[in-house]
């Protein structure tokens, strides 16, 4: 299985980001993982009205403040007997995470994402988006919409989906993994999208069987003797499927691949990943391609 060490949440203080910590917490106690807690002062400019600022004492005074917001969300973390650390910085946020990822050898990002003044761009288009680029590390992210204004006590149902792109592998470590510290269970879907009405019955069902049987094989045969994975196939605008099934079945946590639109570097996420992680009521896991995974053997527990 995945092995997770170090776990890092940058917070904003907003709603969202505070549920981000409590997810953070969970998944740290599960995997005996080191939490750290991070948040970016962003620059300060001087005023466009010539009004005299002592920048330096504000960006002083935000330092302060943001250093006891997050000794007081740190409670959480020693609360469940998780090694914590606080981290203040200044910068830019997406360049200031990028660093600790890479000095602390973070495994791990969860965050809060949310809406700035009723554009949902802050999500994909700013720093998540820019962390998916950079950085190789899955990154899970807790909205702010209704579905999710707690966190699940404990991960019971974990839906990771896949089109055998790029990343595929990864994505079903990391599902098995969480399924496996969380004695979770597992659902592995494919969306069949491009099956034309006029595609006859008996085709269908041929192509459902194979892409079935090759669902099948991601679960490697070791994982077997503690899960009991369930692979499915179904038809279908695949971002309304998920939304659909992550709805119905209340799954806590979905994991998917992320990956390129081709010959568009302008984003790293496909349009199916965009529109699921703005609109699904619960976390998302995304792993970006190539992301890296650290593997430890240890005794199988079996789902209860």
């Amino acid at each position: 299985m995945v092995q997770i060490e170090r776990i890092l949440c940058p917070v904003d203080f907003y709603p969202a980001s505070e549920r981000a910590v409590e997810y953070a917490v969970i998944l740290a106690e599960n995997y005996g993982a080191e939490l750290t807690l991070l948040h970016v002062v962003a620059p300060i400019l001087p005023s466009a009205y010539g009004v005299r600022v002592d920048l330096k004492s504000l960006v002083e005074a935000l330092k302060e403040e943001s250093a006891r917001k997050l000794q007081q969300l740190s409670r959480k973390a020693e609360s469940a007997k998780v090694p914590v650390e606080c981290i203040v910085r200044t910068g830019e946020i997406h360049q200031e995470i990028k660093k600790i990822v890479r000095s602390a050898r973070i495994d791990f990002v969860v965050m809060g994402t949310h809406g700035r003044r009723g554009i949902e761009r802050w999500v994909l288009g700013s720093v998540a988006e820019q962390l998916l680029r950079s950085v190789k590390v899955p990154l899970l992210t807790i909205g702010r919409r209704e579905g999710i204004e707690k966190v699940p006590l404990a991960i019971r149902r974990i839906l990771v989906t896949t089109d055998f792109s790029e990343g595929t592998s990864e994505a079903i470590a990391y599902a098995l993994s969480i399924a496996q510290e969380c004695q979770a269970h597992i659902s592995i879907l494919h969306v069949l999208g491009n099956v034309g009405a006029d595609t006859s019955q008996k085709y269908r069902e041929i192509l459902t069987r194979k892409i079935g049987d090759q669902l099948e094989k991601l679960v490697q045969p070791e994982a077997r003797a503690w899960c009991d994975a369930k692979t499915r196939v179904e038809t279908g605008l695949p971002f309304k499927v998920i939304l659909r099934t992550v709805e119905k079945e209340s799954i806590d946590l979905l994991v998917m691949n992320v990956h390129g639109k081709r010959g568009l570097d302008r984003s790293l996420l496909d349009s199916t990943a965009e529109r699921v992680v703005r609109a699904a009521t619960c976390p998302v896991l995304m792993i970006p391609p190539r992301a890296a995974t650290r593997r430890k053997r240890r005794p199988a527990r079996k789902v209860a």
